[in-house]
């Protein structure tokens, strides 16, 4: 038998073609399928893509606080995108709004459970936490926080007007085919968006026809700041990387890859990797793993490294901003989903190649004068954002999508 045309060939030929991790995905899937006899059910798995459209039905307010609904896929701990709902949920919640919260598609939602985990790990609020059965309380706001959450607010009609809270092209996070198109087409419905930048606020607008209103990122300041006390002790050469290699819009391998040009240009550096356990890979370079930090102690770990690598192939994180604001130069790659908030006034982009971004971080370990001036560039870029403001913009885009007055217009 050629061993090529045989199971294992076939495992081997699909990782030399994808890579080891989407090879290995690619092998067990066709195993389950063959062997397993795992049947096909789509409408099982997707008929929740055909539910109806009910447009929005009620009347909006004349003004004053809203009742919001918001449409969350889950609640779990460590997701940065629920920290920006719980946050705006907060300060809405603050100014007087009335809201509740609707967990759609999880089955193991457990309402204590997820009120513990909404106060000790994001932001404390007292709206009602509820799973969603198929109909929500009437409302003037109802929001979709993911394209899965959109389906679920297409089917209901009794709220003034529908909202899309868009922290990422997720579209993007899947192959070509079914679901990517599934996921596309939330964009075409009609919801008025809340989107974090410009950048998919342009995209919304230019590919789908998609309204929207943009806010900007910010960060805490009681947990990052350039003053006080550092994770590890003072080194010269201390290079972080945002390792996230599960998640393939935060550019893993190109990281690895130009790291390890990095140290072979300077072998003192020390880097230092977060957002994987350690031994789940190995590496051409000796690395620090801190582990699973709580958030207090994140400040400190970003204080003593000189130098920090965050990658983005879609949408920015928070992580960039979150890291000047605590004296820690940046580097990035270049292009429009990263230079919505970052520009090489206070940070350093290249374009995503290993051998340019080696070239970035090289400079900056090099030239103290260069990275001085990003460090102080940085510092005063964070403290020239602040959350409030932003809320305040998700605000600003809510009465613009109701088409009234916000609250501050009807105070002037």
């Amino acid at each position: 038998m050629n061993w090529r045309r045989s199971r294992f060939g076939k495992v081997w030929s699909s990782i030399a073609k994808n890579g080891l991790r989407a090879g290995v995905q690619d092998g067990l899937a066709k195993w389950a399928r063959n062997r397993l006899h795992i049947s096909q059910d789509v409408l099982r798995d997707y008929g929740w893509v055909l539910t109806p459209d009910h447009p929005a039905a009620l009347p909006p307010p004349a003004s004053g606080p809203l009742n919001i609904n918001w449409l969350i896929p889950t609640i779990n701990k460590g997701s940065g995108g629920l920290f920006n709902i719980f946050r705006a949920i907060q300060f809405l919640e603050l100014w007087g709004h009335q809201q509740k919260i609707y967990v759609v598609r999880d089955p193991a939602f457990n309402a204590q459970e997820a009120r513990t985990i909404v106060n000790k790990f994001y932001f404390p609020t007292n709206a009602p936490i509820e799973p969603f059965r198929g109909s929500v309380a009437d409302s003037d706001a109802l929001v979709a926080t993911s394209w899965q959450t959109a389906y679920a607010a297409r089917a209901l009609g009794n709220t003034a007007r529908k909202f899309y809270f868009v922290q990422d092209l997720e579209h993007l996070f899947i192959p070509e085919g079914s679901v990517s198109e599934f996921a596309k087409q939330t964009y075409q419905w009609g919801f008025y968006g809340l989107t974090a930048g410009q950048w998919i606020a342009d995209v919304l607008h230019r590919e789908y026809g998609m309204e929207s209103s943009a806010f900007r990122f910010s960060f805490d300041r009681k947990i990052y700041s350039p003053n006080g006390p550092r994770r590890f002790p003072e080194k010269k050469n201390r290079v972080l990387f945002y390792a996230r290699a599960t998640t393939l819009r935060r550019g893993f391998e190109l990281g690895i890859l130009a790291l390890s040009l990095v140290a072979k240009k300077m072998p003192d550096t020390e880097f230092v990797l977060v957002g994987f356990p350690p031994r789940s890979v190995e590496l051409p370079f000796p690395a620090v793993f801190p582990g699973t930090l709580p958030v207090s102690e994140l400040g400190a770990l970003y204080r003593s490294c000189s130098v920090a690598l965050v990658l983005s192939h879609t949408n920015l994180s928070l992580l960039p901003l979150e890291l000047m604001a605590c004296g820690c130069a940046v580097v990035s790659n270049s292009g429009p989903n990263v230079e919505w908030p970052l520009t090489d006034t206070f940070a350093q982009l290249a374009r995503p190649t290993p051998g340019n971004l080696a070239k970035a971080i090289l400079e900056l370990l090099a030239n103290e004068q260069l990275h001085l001036k990003k460090k102080t560039a940085g510092i005063a870029f964070a403290e020239s954002t602040d959350w409030e403001t932003e809320i305040k913009a998700i605000e600003r885009g809510m009465y613009k999508g109701l088409a009234i007055p916000a609250m501050d217009e009807c105070n002037v």
